[in-house]
């Protein structure tokens, strides 16, 4: 028999092999959805189930469920305002009965109403010359009284507006020519500025343009149009006038208001949004009551009952302000200082504990430190550039966030890195995932458990620890790297024996030639596994942890939770097991 002919009939025993298989697995496919289907159908008996309650009073109001999900970002922290955040969530509604045992419900842990923060308060002579507002509908007749506008939202500091609201540049334009003798090159992109009084432009470190009031010491996006921004003046004027009606000490150097209001023809509910700033206590205020802010600074995180807890929230939204508008003059000399104690603890903590809590990894935070010296220079210098401003605030944020998701200072406080703060929840369906995942396990090897675990230390309470999520990538693809190596060898191996001129297909030895193509089935697919894998790793990390909590809250809301990501992070070393 030429060679010719033996690789052609090999090929057609391969193709016969693989065909059978695909039948077999496709029959087992119909045979699982309709399983599903069965199943569904029962679950959705026991919903409807009356429940036997012996108190059939029912709420006025219940908090909403949620299922937490991360991202410095939505419901999830807004990751515009810090280009890579070490926490990330995200939140998305359910239904209690869909939770499962990888997923926590923030509908456990009661309700709670944002706090309103100290402000300093501002002497009255005379209660006839102003009076508090009584109810929320007074205070919007306070902001409506011209009947043109819709009252102000209350907004966080981390917001996309900035990010989002960006203006685009036109081609065709062209700059004619550099007159001569001209040494002076103003900024006149809002030109329309030359008419009013007190504003002026200024240029974050990071290049955008936003407008300063000093004399009102307020802020705005420069992404606005001349109509929009006369709008924002008169939103100012009538802030201001409500705040002295709440007895909010505006003369207060630490206080100040950021506007933000939405572009021209842009269909929102509410045009415009708004926060006050008080640096004496590092923190947001607002004029009215929202529930939608106390959910997005919150970030779905459940379990909130202390106000210190708020306090490390609104803290962190303090920071974000400094970092977009670093016009108020800071001690930096004192903030160094402090920011340079965080640092070294945090640095001791990551070399002497394998579960630090840091958000940087060591040598992150010897870079920090080396940056600590340089900062200091310009500290003591008196530099009033915005630059050392923004980068005191960025890395006070992310300290101040790490402490508000860790439960910093409450007797809940983690205090490593791969404990949930929360009570294991058990789920309806649980026993049966375990089941099942028992069967899996013992199938591949008990691979996914190993992985499952894995995925555990990096993915604690639906926030993914980057440091963390970096270490687990590399090993990740070190892990599949010599996976494709080895399945590589074993595949020559494979067709070297078929090869063979004494191995005939139609003799007694078939049962050895087809053992060998089931192995080369299994050892081409753990190869193929492996480099899809490699590929999705690549775009989610190791320094895209944003993209990695997208991918893991998807599948936190699942029937078998992160554990199915498990099970496919397994394939390859149990499909060249089976090989």
């Amino acid at each position: 028999m030429s060679s010719a002919q033996l690789i052609q009939k090999l090929l057609k025993r391969l193709c016969q092999v693989l065909a059978t298989f695909i039948r077999v697995t496709a029959a087992s496919i119909r045979r699982l959805s309709i399983l599903l289907s069965y199943f569904r159908r029962f679950i959705t008996k026991i919903r409807s189930l009356p429940s036997h309650s012996t108190d059939s009073r029912v709420p006025e109001s219940a908090p909403a469920s949620y299922i937490v999900l991360t991202g410095t970002s939505s419901g999830w922290c807004s990751q515009a305002a810090l280009p890579f955040l070490p926490l990330y969530r995200q939140i998305t509604p359910v239904s209690a009965a869909d939770s499962s045992p990888d997923v926590v419900p923030s509908s456990l842990s009661p309700s709670v109403t944002m706090p309103v923060p100290f402000v300093p308060q501002q002497t009255i002579s005379s209660p006839s010359q102003t009076s508090e507002p009584s109810s929320h509908a007074e205070v919007d007749n306070v902001i409506s009284s011209n009947g043109s506008h819709i009252p102000p939202k209350p907004v966080g500091a981390s917001n996309d507006l900035r990010y989002e609201s960006r203006h685009h540049a036109d081609k065709s334009l062209k700059y004619k020519k550099i007159p001569a003798l001209t040494r002076k090159f103003p900024n006149k992109s809002c030109p329309w500025l030359d008419d009013v009084i007190d504003w002026q432009q200024c240029v974050h470190p990071e290049g955008a343009l936003y407008l300063h009031n000093n004399s009102k010491r307020t802020f705005t996006e420069a992404n606005v149009e001349e109509t929009s921004f006369h709008f924002v003046d008169e939103y100012v004027d009538e802030l201001r006038s409500l705040a002295r009606t709440k007895a909010v000490d505006l003369e207060d150097n630490g206080i100040e208001l950021v506007v933000q209001v939405a572009q021209a023809g842009v269909d929102t509910e509410h045009p415009c949004q708004y926060y006050f700033v008080d640096h004496a206590n590092r923190s947001l205020f607002w004029l009215h009551d929202h529930d939608d802010v106390t959910n997005d600074i919150f970030c779905g995180l459940g379990g909130i009952t202390d106000d210190s807890h708020v306090g490390y929230a609104l803290e962190t939204e303090y920071w974000a302000h400094c970092e977009r508008y670093p016009n108020h003059k800071l001690d930096r000399v004192k903030l160094i200082k402090e920011l340079r104690a965080v640092v070294m603890y945090t640095s001791a903590e990551v070399i002497t504990s394998d579960t630090s809590l840091s958000p940087f990894d060591a040598g992150e935070l010897s870079s920090i430190l080396e940056l600590m010296n340089h900062l200091q220079v310009n500290a003591e210098d008196d530099d009033d550039s915005p630059h050392p401003t923004c980068v005191i605030a960025r890395f006070m944020n992310y300290f101040s966030r790490a402490r508000f998701f860790n439960f910093c200072g409450l007797p809940c406080a983690r205090l490593e890195a791969d404990k949930s703060v929360y009570r294991e929840a058990n789920g309806l369906f649980r026993p049966l995932t375990m089941h099942l995942s028992s069967v899996l396990d013992a199938m591949l090897f008990w691979a996914p458990q190993a992985h499952y675990n894995d995925l555990r230390r990096v993915w604690v309470d639906e926030c993914i620890n980057a440091p963390r999520w970096k270490d687990f990538s590399r090993n990740l693809m070190s892990e599949w790297t010599g996976i494709t190596i080895y399945s590589t060898v074993m595949l020559a191996v494979d067709v070297s024996f078929l090869a063979v001129p004494n191995v005939y297909i139609d003799t007694s030895q078939s049962v050895g030639v087809v053992a060998t193509y089931v192995s080369i089935i299994f050892i081409t697919g753990s190869l193929i596994v492996s480099l899809l894998l490699a590929r999705q790793t690549q775009r989610y990390g190791p320094e895209s942890a944003e993209g990695a909590a997208q991918l893991l809250s998807k599948m936190a809301g699942t029937f078998f939770g992160i554990r199915a990501i498990a099970t496919v992070h397994s394939l390859p070393y149990a499909m060249l097991m089976w090989g």
